[in-house]
């Protein structure tokens, strides 16, 4: 059975309006750079979204104000790399002890305002995931689809609950981009994220990426040559978010 299909899910590159949530500056370009810099070729509306400063995202002696300051400007450069033109900072701290419920109230009247065919986030479920701002972020997410299908949110009519979540970085992908023609678009929007990146870790990190990107192809493009690169995304309608235990399988 085509789950999806009955659902009504679209394929994610062919959505006219996506809002991309990301709990630090870097991880929506690691998560689904490809498919951001392929969305806004098409002609689709892409908004960024970073719930975290990232002022606590290094080692060693540094300032964290001066570090959520330069994370700032290297997420502005990575967002010209892929063309993106709106960006939200909700500028909670980086590690803070803001709770889901406070992402919550921040992200509805932005899927109110925006109303998006497709969020797209971090899998909060994803095994071994110990970083509290992902867990936070894409909770909140979710959860947004709950409040909005429910009497909690007030809202004129047509009502409106996101259509279809997609989840990156995660363990459990049912669904794939094709973004070879973007895979150096999405480097390139990485890299501008120097304070992260430029380390002796990057180039295997890089070629990380590249792996996954060529399995991901191999198991939901039949790129059997692994000439290919897609990014994975676990893709659910709002129905599946609520009493719904078969979602890990579907």
């Amino acid at each position: 059975m085509d789950l999806r299909a009955l659902l009504g899910l679209k394929a994610l590159d062919d959505v006219r309006s996506a809002l991309f949530v990301g709990p630090h500056p870097d991880d929506n370009e690691v998560g689904a750079g490809g498919t951001m810099a392929k969305l806004v070729a098409k002609g689709c509306r892409v908004v960024s979204v970073t719930v975290t400063d990232g002022r606590h995202g290094a080692l060693g002696e540094v300032d964290p104000a001066h570090l959520a300051h330069r994370r700032q400007e290297e997420l502005e450069a990575a967002c010209t790399v892929l063309g993106i033109q709106e960006h939200i900072a909700f500028g909670f701290e980086d590690l803070g002890s803001y709770t889901e419920v406070d992402v919550v109230e921040k992200l509805v009247p932005v899927l109110l305002d925006i109303r998006p065919e497709v969020v797209v986030t971090v899998d909060p479920w994803t095994p071994y995931e110990a970083h509290p701002d992902h867990i936070k972020t894409g909770r909140a997410v979710a959860e947004c689809a709950i409040r909005l299908a429910s009497l909690k949110v007030s809202q004129a009519l047509p009502a409106y609950v996101p259509p279809m979540f997609a989840f990156y970085a995660s363990a459990y992908p049912n669904a794939a981009v094709d973004v070879t023609d973007h895979w150096h678009s999405k480097i390139r929007a990485i890299e501008a994220h120097e304070s992260q990146f430029a380390t002796p870790e990057w180039p295997a990190l890089k070629a990380y990426f590249d792996f996954q990107a060529r399995e991901a192809a191999k198991r939901f493009l039949d790129d059997a040559g692994g000439s290919r690169l897609a990014e994975a995304f676990k893709v659910l309608s709002p129905r599946q978010l609520h009493f719904f235990p078969d979602a890990i399988r579907s």
